[in-house]
């Protein structure tokens, strides 16, 4: 189980510190929570109970250094392509940031990355939800990424790019 003091990646806020294990009040009954601040994020505070099973899979341990370069070094191996059917992208960004796999989240960002480029290409934008889906799956990414590489997450795009040799 988790300890105070523990870093852990949290559902799509990406990655946390647990500050503070308490009790705390629920209508009438009192829970034991973990208290989570997003490393990056200071202004919010997250509060899982520990009862609930399905909050608690939401967290899970941070990924070693090792584990990240590995999957940095294998991304330009996935295939990475948006389904044409908008209710087809939308289940699989779901049910992507809902297991949050890594490698599959960054197939998806890399599929969104290519698909915003052809549309762009062809003057048109992405729809909202493949940008809201971008901008979750980076979060939960990057966050994640610029706490085990001691980085801000503004600078995992570069850092990618520079251990690929300029790809991305």
């Amino acid at each position: 189980m988790f300890q105070v003091g523990d870093m852990v990646c949290y559902g799509t806020t990406g990655a946390c510190q647990i500050t503070s294990h308490e009790a705390r009040r629920y209508g009438d009954r009192m829970e034991n929570c973990f208290v989570l601040k997003p490393v990056f994020d200071k202004s919010m505070t997250i509060c899982v109970p520990e009862s609930n099973e399905q909050l608690v899979a939401r967290m899970h341990p941070v990924m070693t250094k090792e584990e990240l370069m590995k999957l940095i070094r294998e991304l330009p191996e996935e295939d990475a392509r948006c389904d044409p059917n908008p209710d087809a992208r939308r289940q699989y960004y779901n049910e992507t940031l809902k297991k949050g796999d890594h490698r599959e989240l960054l197939r998806m960002v890399k599929a969104i990355y290519a698909f915003k480029k052809a549309r762009h290409s062809a003057g048109k934008r992405l729809s909202g939800f493949d940008e809201n889906a971008m901008r979750e799956a980076e979060n939960m990414l990057y966050t994640e990424f610029a706490l085990v590489l001691e980085i801000q997450p503004k600078e995992v795009v570069p850092f990618i790019r520079k251990e690929l040799g300029g790809e991305a």
